[in-house]
């Protein structure tokens, strides 16, 4: 009878203290602040010198980039142009670019190693620059995009687009813009948050220029903690990149420095 009776006790203890311990447990999950999610704002400040022949060229811009939904992407460039060696006219803002990008095969966030124009979208260049500095021409720029991106492995993706560029309500006397822009994009990112990014374009000008060109674009970044990260990009290009078409200037190389800083994160 003793010994039935401390079996009983002996059950009943373990018993408690496992219901104890799954109580404290879940007591803790519930209590603890919620894991930190995918990046939603993010702030790209970036510095880019050209080789080109009418002269070397420094430019700058700052990129806002805001992901509010896992599909969602929406950035604003603002660019800063005509810091030119030479024949400068002028320095000052150039013609922002607004981005909206929908990817609906992939999870986007604003981690750093994400390109400011992926997937399906619209992008939109306003002529805020000043013609009579030279850092802007007075016209509007559409930029109609589609494209996917394809997660070969957990770390590796493809990711390709086809832009449609043309512009509108510009003055009399400027040239009006009909391009086109097929991008490869293949993208690596380790686990360490270093990332390569290496993009062919074939960039066919149906206006004013009637030529076709094959660019190249690699970039090499590191995120070096939850808030900051920096990048480089080497380019071979014959005109400036998308964003840069109201530049009417052609360009050998180019090399561009870029800080990322990861401003908040979705709480999931």
């Amino acid at each position: 009878m003793i010994c039935e009776t401390r079996l009983v006790l002996c059950t009943c203890y373990v018993l408690a203290a496992i219901s104890t311990s799954f109580g404290a447990a879940a007591g803790d999950e519930a209590g603890a602040p919620p894991a930190p999610g995918p990046p939603a704002h993010r702030l790209d400040f970036g510095i880019q010198w050209f080789d080109a022949a009418e002269g070397d060229t420094f430019t700058g811009s700052l990129d806002y980039s805001w992901v509010p939904l896992d599909h969602h992407g929406f950035t604003a460039t603002v660019p800063l142009v005509g810091a030119d060696f030479g024949e400068t006219e002028g320095s000052g803002i150039g013609d922002s670019r607004l981005q909206y990008s929908y990817v609906p095969s992939a999870d986007l966030t604003a981690a750093s190693w994400v390109p400011n124009t992926l997937g399906m979208g619209f992008g939109l260049i306003v002529p805020t620059g000043d013609p009579a500095k030279g850092t802007g021409v007075d016209r509007w720029i559409a930029i109609p995009t589609v494209g996917w991106v394809f997660g070969v492995t957990e770390n590796f993706s493809i990711l390709p687009t086809l832009q449609y560029i043309y512009s509108f309500n510009e003055d009399p006397g400027v040239d009006s813009i009909s391009a086109a822009n097929l991008q490869l994009g293949f993208l690596y990112v380790t686990k360490s948050e270093l990332w390569v990014n290496y993009t062919p374009s074939l960039f066919r000008d149906f206006r004013p220029v009637d030529d076709t060109n094959l660019d190249h674009f690699l970039t090499v970044g590191k995120q070096f903690t939850r808030t900051l990260g920096a990048s480089l990009t080497l380019g071979s290009i014959e005109r400036p990149p998308v964003q840069d078409l109201a530049v009417a200037r052609s360009s050998d190389q180019f090399v561009q420095f870029t800080l990322h800083f990861v401003l908040s994160r979705r709480r999931l």
